[in-house]
């Protein structure tokens, strides 16, 4: 692996910090890190009409990325080498996702916290073989939010995930294009995909296959943010908007602005009713957060977004003049229903446990795709009620997991039996929670729009190794 000297040396306080955590070593704080690279911000693209549908073309392919100067790393990406582009979609239109694989072996291709038919998930089940296409139709029909595409591919998504697919997803509608927030894309309205890697020597990305792996989730020692090694962003002074992803396959982050209170704004699936001011904001894998940070009369100077779980510099970004278009944040974001547990009709309970050495299971049984193992009414209130029991007979072994269901957005009514333990960012619609060692969270579900009893959606652990490993299970909407 990667040692001290060379591209390690590169790195400096952001990869020891990284590497510290890792290790379980008590130094967790870490000096100012040097930022070097202008941050990447990934093609927007919008699709092209035809025949009255919105297409997307997108390829999953192999490439080459160059995250230190000179030297070439293999990785994968979409319609480029490495990550993919931001698709941006609309409230109302029919669009086709239309994915060729390209790459030597079987994938997948999952729109995460999209709300459609489970033939168009891009689960386990919709698999596309090397040289072939498949194709994602249906019409937007979600609020606005930041959502997310990845593989989901049987025992393999870590790895895929690992190597470099993965991309944002924007949804718009009209009640967010009318918000005065900040909306200029890769100017003030900005994305961030976070992930953690391990180098080689040569360059490439080492992945080991170990049990350490399968039960604690992949973590390593250097941080990208779209894909770029210690990122600085230049910026006007004025609003900004930051768009965050955890793309991680198991690490979670805790990201503050030094200096500054972070004003929170959305999660998975929606704004949140009104804006809140934080000091940090929690991300387990595969959950989003969007904040605005008012950099308003701070021209020339410079503010550093930290991973407080680390102590890793994120970003840095760079003030420059005042700003030129005029943004706010509204004391009202949006409505949303009012979470009310007398409306649900029953509640189901999902215990994830690691019964030994690489054994992980939901409700004691490990992932089967010929078996379905809950069936749910069509537009009925249910409790679903998920907790994360540790190992054997509540012996715990400090495992973080977290808790993913497809195709619908969840209200959380309570954290370990208290509402006030919910966090501001978990108080909208959600399709990913964060459950720590003993953690239990009690969720508000509804499936809406789309029965079919022969093709199933998922629920699982979105620690990847852990899903890979059979944290996940099925349902069908009937």
């Amino acid at each position: 692996m990667m040692g001290s000297g060379g591209m390690g040396a590169m790195m400096g306080d952001q990869s020891r910090a990284l590497e510290n955590k890792t290790s379980g070593s008590a130094q967790t704080a870490a000096k100012p890190s040097a930022f070097f690279n202008p941050l990447k911000i990934p093609e927007e693209i919008r699709g092209e009409v035809r025949s009255g549908v919105r297409h997307y073309d997108l390829t999953i392919q192999e490439g080459i990325s160059e995250f230190f100067p000179g030297v070439r790393t293999p990785t994968w990406g979409v319609n480029g080498p490495n990550l993919g582009p931001t698709i941006r979609l609309k409230r109302g239109e029919e669009v086709s996702l239309n994915w060729k694989n390209a790459l030597r072996e079987t994938t997948t291709m999952h729109g995460h916290g999209m709300h459609l038919p489970a033939e168009m998930d891009g689960n386990v089940h919709q698999t596309i073989a090397p040289g072939a296409t498949w194709s994602a139709r249906y019409r937007v029909d979600q609020k606005a939010c930041t959502n997310w595409y990845h593989p989901h591919t049987m025992g393999k998504t870590a790895e895929q995930v690992m190597r470099g697919l993965g991309g944002l997803i924007y949804i718009d509608d009209e009640e967010s294009l009318a918000l005065p927030l900040p909306k200029r894309y890769g100017i003030d309205d900005i994305p961030l995909v976070l992930q953690d890697r391990l180098f080689t020597r040569e360059g490439a990305f080492a992945y080991p296959r170990n049990m350490m792996t399968v039960m604690h989730g992949f973590s390593g020692n250097t941080l990208l943010v779209n894909g770029t090694i210690a990122p600085y962003k230049e910026v006007e002074a004025g609003l900004v908007r930051l768009r965050l992803l955890n793309a991680s396959n198991a690490r979670v982050y805790r990201v503050a602005a030094e200096g500054r209170s972070l004003t929170l704004v959305a999660g998975d699936n929606s704004f949140l009713e009104t804006p809140e001011k934080v000091s940090e904001i929690l991300l387990s894998t595969a959950e989003r957060g969007e904040v605005i940070l008012d950099l308003r009369g701070m021209q020339g100077s410079r503010v550093v977004l930290r991973d407080l779980e680390s102590g890793a510099g994120i970003l840095e970004i760079r003030v420059g003049a005042p700003g030129k278009v005029a943004s706010s944040v509204p004391s009202r974001l949006t409505n949303l229903e009012s979470p009310n547990a007398a409306r649900a009709k029953r509640v189901r309970r999902f215990r994830l446990q690691a019964r030994g050495p690489g054994r992980l299971v939901i409700n004691g049984a490990a992932m089967d795709p010929d078996r379905i193992d809950e069936q749910v009414p069509l537009g009925e209130y249910e409790i679903w009620e998920a907790e994360n029991v540790g190992m054997g007979m509540g012996g715990m072994m400090g495992m973080n997991h977290n808790f993913h269901i497809h195709a619908t957005h969840f209200r959380i009514l309570e954290r370990n039996g208290s509402v006030a333990k919910v966090r501001p960012w978990e108080r909208g619609y959600k399709d990913t929670v964060f459950l720590a060692p003993g953690d239990r969270v009690k969720l508000l579900v509804r499936h809406t729009d789309y029965a079919d009893a022969k093709r199933p959606y998922m629920y699982h652990c979105h620690v990847l190794e852990h899903e890979d490993a059979g944290m996940m299970g099925q349902f069908v909407v009937v």
